[in-house]
């Protein structure tokens, strides 16, 4: 599934929720315990909410964003300002702050609105705070590619939020982006999802973690923990995913997480079905417990915010998901400095646009609020301005840390900032010191941060700031670093692994390697539940995982080396996997010609295998909603390497041991490589058989014209008013899936081989009505990714069906007959998708209406475990 409704690809279903009556107080959602809950705005005037930001004094600015997912006609976007000036929960003063195309994230501070709207990340600024922005600035362009022209904002850059650090987290989409730029100069691309982040100012962009599907905003908590909840690919064995996103990390999408999942992060829960949208990280003691220090997202395909208590669990956290709220197609979520929440919903939405009276806003408040005034903190004196840093409030200490950073450096800041560094009352205060005093210092913060590296409770953080800025490195010792490696804390060792990296300290490589091996057995795996797996998180691997990342990020290619000799010899062979360097492949045949041990020569022939091929470079040609997962690139290239390992091993397949010889075809085949001398072709055999177990013929039943039962003789406004009012037999229901043919095109459980739309909480996510019309109207609303697409060949010929699976050499069609069809690229002359559906018309024209209603009522049973 795709997200902030606008990103809502993964349904073939329309959305036909009923009107809600903004007038009427009983048509909101009903309030969590503990708060009250009010229309803070709603249409017409605020109407196709996208993303939101509150001001710590409780005006709104609202993303609104008519094209939705697909809609490409510009001059459909703006961003409001919404304020309540009675305060009693109701926005009663609006103004259209500016007009942009595609508003995905927004952040505000004092007069400033850092606006992302793809490809672009702007700031505007209200001089005369009239509600209006004055002038504006752009600091990054291309930050996403040019599928944003042909495909609108869908699975483009989404959320942005800024830390306490003074970063600004920007969650990517799967467009990824193509020569992103930032004021200073700077370019990186990306290819798939993951976390960039960039300056206020536009500088110093960097990525800092990839391999995410399409995530749509960045948590970040006052520690500095990130947390995304990624979207589902429908059945392709990408859930809906809760993660702790670490810097440097790779989470897998879509090329590692299926065949290579001991090379990445695992997520913290697997959800099974929905659409991630819009989340935060509170920490606002005015709210109820336990909503006062919590992690909240919304999720638009399961219409629900939710709740997830988390626990420290080594260098992460383990994780639970609660319920919060019920609201239709939640699609952001923000909170002031006064003890208000802000949900945005699209009820009432569709693809695009529809008419006006979609979505709306509602704030949700505390009873018996207790949060005190704000401060007007332009008017504070250092000191105390200082000491609105130690505010219980997350909001408020953030905003005091921008005023702080306006202000300067001056004795009467920089001294107070120093002593709370060292002495605060609560950890979350001294971080938000340590990094105002960073920002406000820059590397003339370098010698303080060193001392505070000797304090057990801020080590963490002080080693995160001595190299959070790759621009002001010079000077920072490398000392507290290594000693960080040794240190009991695994967060602490995460630190200075990142750092050393940051660092680019090379001669660090030899006391990183001993963090690769896991010093604990895995002790949580993929969990059985009804005979399916779910992947959640494991604890002992963050460490490693960080510790290969550094490796990789040094390029430590001789201590790597060096390293096979010894006890760390299976993180070295972990990270030589990703050094694409012909220092390493002839270190690797090096070896492999003096050791006679078959285990070494094993391991030597795996690594030299993953080194064939390098990830192409990535130009914007997206993967569409349906990539390749084999792994472990995408993109298969060769490069300046691949002749040698390729004589290596043609080589071992004629002179090695069976074994060794047996182990190696299961390599190759696992990395796809086809080398032409393979005993059948077994890489090109075991492409045919997974395309033929696909091929399941799908006829369409005929329809009695004499019998009146018959869907195919009834009008549609008959079937979906009997149909939706009948229960239904779920037994007969599952029976009719697999008869009618159904099972040939969908997924029903986990882990099921992707062929059409995942039906899996199909329940959850839409109403009887909506479920009715998808079979008996296929066309009617078609799901984005599974639309028929027309393929037309440089040869003359024309095949259509809908993309099963997208590589970057080849593309698979799956025919309204049910046959599958692998068509090379470089043959196809052009492509393009029609209205018409995938999913045959007629398939259920011979069941009953009492038919209908069972199938339905299977389709609802179907519930992630």
């Amino acid at each position: 599934m795709e997200a902030r409704v606008v990103v809502i690809c993964a349904s073939f279903l329309a959305a036909l929720w009923p009107s809600l009556s903004y007038s009427a107080e009983g048509a909101l959602p009903k309030a969590p315990e503990g708060f009250e809950i009010t229309l803070f705005g709603g249409p017409p005037t605020v109407n196709y909410p996208v993303c939101i930001s509150a001001a710590p004094t409780g005006e709104l600015f609202v993303g609104v964003d008519k094209q939705g997912s697909l809609g490409k006609k510009p001059g459909q976007g703006k961003i409001l300002r919404c304020v309540d000036t009675d305060n009693d929960g109701k926005a009663d003063k609006f103004t259209t702050f500016t007009e942009v195309d595609h508003p995905r994230g927004l952040a505000y501070d004092n007069g400033t609105l850092w606006v992302l709207h793809p490809p672009t990340l702007s700031v505007y600024f209200d001089d005369n705070r009239d509600g209006v922005a004055d002038r504006s600035e752009v600091l990054v362009t291309g930050i996403s590619t040019d599928q944003v022209k042909h495909r609108g904002a869908d699975h483009t850059t989404n959320g942005i939020r800024l830390g306490i650090d003074g970063w600004i987290y920007i969650a990517v989409g799967d467009f990824g982006f193509v020569d992103a730029q930032g004021k200073d100069g700077k370019k990186l691309t990306l290819r798939g999802g993951g976390v960039a982040r960039v300056r206020p100012d536009g500088t110093e962009l960097e990525i800092y973690a990839r391999g995410l599907r399409n995530i749509v905003d960045v948590c970040v908590d006052p520690r500095l923990n990130l947390f995304t909840r990624d979207n589902t690919n429908d059945g392709g064995g990408w859930d809906l995913r809760l993660s702790h996103i670490v810097q440097s990390a790779h989470y897998g999408y879509p090329s590692l997480f299926k065949n290579f999942d001991d090379e990445i992060l695992r997520p913290l829960a697997d959800y099974g079905g929905g659409s991630g949208c819009g989340g935060m990280f509170v920490s606002e003691p005015w709210l109820p417990k336990p909503y006062d220090d919590a992690l909240l997202t919304c999720d638009w395909g399961r219409d629900r915010v939710y709740f997830h208590p988390l626990a420290r669990d080594g260098a992460t956290f383990s994780a639970d998901q609660k319920f919060f709220l019920a609201i239709p197609r939640p699609t952001d979520i923000d909170a002031d400095g006064l003890g208000h929440l802000y949900v945005s919903s699209w009820h009432n939405g569709e693809f695009s646009y529809s008419n006006e009276n979609v979505g709306y806003v509602v704030q949700l408040r505390p009873k018996n609020n207790t949060a005190p005034a704000m401060h007007d903190l332009a008017k504070l004196d250092d000191a105390t301005l200082v000491a609105e840093l130690g505010s219980p409030s997350h909001v408020r200490r953030l905003h005091a840390q921008r005023e702080i950073l306006r202000r300067g450096e001056r004795p009467t800041i920089v001294e107070p900032l120093i002593q709370l560094m060292r002495k605060g009352d609560s950890l979350d205060a001294r971080i938000a010191a340590v990094f105002a005093y960073k920002q406000l210092m820059g590397a003339k913060a370098t010698a303080e941060l060193v001392s505070l590296t000797a304090d057990a409770d801020i080590r963490e953080y002080a080693l995160r700031a001595l190299t959070d800025r790759t621009t002001q490195l010079e000077g920072v010792p490398t000392a507290p670093f290594v000693t960080g490696l040794n240190h009991a804390n695994p967060r602490v060792q995460v630190a200075a692994l990142v750092g050393l990296a940051r660092l680019a300290n090379v001669e660090a490589a030899p006391h990183i390697l001993p963090l690769t091996t896991v010093t604990k057995p895995a002790d949580v795996k993929p969990a059985v539940t009804n005979n399916k797996q779910k992947i959640v998180a494991d604890p002992a691997r963050v460490v490693p995982h960080v510790a290969i990342r550094s490796l990789v990020a040094l390029q430590a290619v001789d201590a790597c080396l060096a390293a096979l000799d010894g006890p760390y010899r299976d993180g070295a062979h972990r990270a030589l996997r990703w050094m694409h360097d012909p220092r390493v492949v002839d270190g690797l045949v090096a070896r492999l010609e003096k050791t006679s041990d078959p285990q070494a020569r094993q391991e030597l022939l795996a690594t030299l295998v993953r080194l064939y091929h390098r990830e192409g470079v990535y130009k914007g040609s997206w993967w569409n909603t349906r990539p390749d997962t084999t792994g472990p690139y995408y993109d298969r290239v060769k490069w300046e390497g691949t002749p040698k390992i390729e004589a290596v091993l043609r080589g071992q397949l004629t002179s090695a041991d069976s074994k060794t010889v047996e182990r190696l075809l299961r390599e190759l085949t696992r990395h796809r490589i086809a080398l032409g001398s393979l005993p059948g072709g077994l890489v090109q055999d075991a492409q045919r058989r997974e395309t033929e177990a696909k091929n399941v013929p799908l006829t369409i039943p005929q329809v009695d014209p004499k019998n009146p039962k018959q869907l195919g003789n009834i009008p549609w406004e008959t079937i979906l008013a009997e149909a939706s009012g009948i229960k239904g037999d779920v037994g007969q229901g599952a029976d009719l899936f697999k008869r009618q043919g159904c099972i040939a095109c969908h997924a029903i459980a986990p882990g099921q081989a992707p062929i059409g739309p995942q039906l899996l909480d199909i329940g959850r996510r839409y109403n009887r009505q909506q479920l009715v019309e998808s079979i008996v109207k296929p066309s009617a609303t078609i799901a984005q990714g599974f639309a028929t697409n027309r393929v037309d060949l440089k040869s003359g010929l024309t095949q259509s069906g809908f993309i099963v699976r997208e590589a970057a050499d080849e593309v698979e069609l799956r025919t309204t007959e049910g046959k599958s069809l692998v068509v090379p690229k470089s043959e196809i002359e052009e492509r393009s998708e029609s209205k018409v559906s995938a999913m045959p018309e007629g398939l259920v024209g011979n069941l009953t209406v009492e038919e209908l209603a069972s199938l339905i009522a299977f389709l609802e049973s179907l519930k992630s475990p």
